[in-house]
């Protein structure tokens, strides 16, 4: 059995809670503390793709308009 190529790789359980985390400062300063790491510790030291941080600073960082 083949997996379709279009198919992408769960995301990391731990930035999925954080995101989802609303209203909780405890996890909003785990956020914030992780989206400031550089990408090489988050890839080395935490295993997250490039999808994952991107979805970390997106939601730590908000555009504002």
């Amino acid at each position: 059995m083949t997996i379709p190529f279009a198919r992408k790789r769960p995301r990391s359980n731990l930035v999925g809670r954080l995101v989802r985390a609303r209203n909780d400062p405890g996890k909003e300063r785990i956020r914030m503390w992780l989206a400031d790491l550089d990408d090489a510790e988050l890839r080395s030291g935490l295993g997250l793709m490039p999808e994952d941080i991107a979805d970390l600073r997106a939601a730590s960082h908000p555009v504002q308009t």
